[in-house]
């Protein structure tokens, strides 16, 4: 029998790690003297213990691993998680080859422009929600803050009217297939909290539709005026391009910070994040 310290040694393993995996029975002591508490190990221990510290480094938690070596698992059973590990390890490495990505492209912007960047994209996963919305096409840019007013104003009316729960999360979906200043095709939406059915208001249609999630989309968080939006859309676009990820959908601008315009006024300072759902090419 080798004392725990001993055992420690021979076996590269902390003896607060021994102790631990003692408390939760993942490796029990061989014998523990009744009288001193001192825990005894045998070296027939020594392959459950390299077994656990192998499946450890695979990067298994400690409950995993316990049902691993203790339930008598099938080899099938074994694949499964094995399979499911390996999917993670593969998920884990896409991404680092993101931030990895992430990382040149800073520093070569920074060589490039000698400055750092302004706005700062990630890539992200984001939930499905529920929209009541109105489509529209805006003839010009600098029409936008009109027609937007106008077609948010109209839709609070609306759903006050037809007693629609909403959230007042605002959400701006812009469906060209690529970045324009005039017949800008926008549609105005609300996220809401009960469904109900399409009708039409003043001949144009108020729809109630589904956002749904996606596993990727390119976002970028802008703080300003509505008016200094429009450059932090082209920097979004810029990066989308010049990281080789494709466009997948349509241009998002969800105003974080509450409703765009307060008393019949646009806010002077808004937080908005910009989403684009994208899929990387290569």
């Amino acid at each position: 029998m080798l004392r725990i310290g001993d055992f420690s040694k021979i076996a590269r393993v902390s003896i607060r790690m021994l102790r631990h995996y003692d408390q939760i029975g993942l490796l029990k002591p061989a014998d523990v003297d009744s009288v001193s508490g001192y825990r005894s190990y045998s070296l027939d221990q020594l392959p459950r213990l390299n077994r656990i510290i192998f499946l450890k480094g695979l990067g298994f938690s400690l409950n995993e691993i316990n049902e691993l070596i203790d339930s008598n698992i099938s080899v099938n059973e074994m694949k499964v998680m094995l399979k499911k590990r390996q999917k993670e390890l593969e998920n884990e490495i896409t991404i680092a080859q993101l931030n990895l990505n992430t990382v040149l492209d800073r520093l070569k912007t920074i060589e490039n422009e000698g400055a750092i960047p302004k706005y700062d994209v990630t890539v992200k996963s984001t939930d499905g929600y529920t929209i009541a919305s109105i489509r529209q096409i805006v003839p010009n840019l600098k029409d936008m803050g009109i027609y937007c007013y106008d077609m948010y104003s109209r839709l609070y009316k609306e759903l006050d009217r037809l007693d629609v729960g909403y959230t007042r999360s605002e959400i701006t979906l812009y469906h060209n297939e690529e970045y324009s200043e005039t017949d800008l095709d926008m549609e105005a939406g609300v996220v809401i909290r009960s469904a109900g059915s399409s009708v039409r208001i003043d001949g144009i249609a108020l729809k109630i539709r589904d956002i749904p999630s996606e596993n990727t989309v390119a976002s970028l968080i802008y703080k300003g005026s509505f008016e200094g939006l429009e450059n932090a859309v082209i920097e979004l676009l810029k990066w989308i391009a010049m990281n080789n990820w494709e466009i997948r959908g349509e241009l998002r601008e969800l105003h974080l910070s509450g409703p765009a315009h307060v008393d019949g006024e646009v806010r002077e300072t808004s937080i908005i994040e910009l989403q684009v759902p994208v899929h990387k090419l290569f």
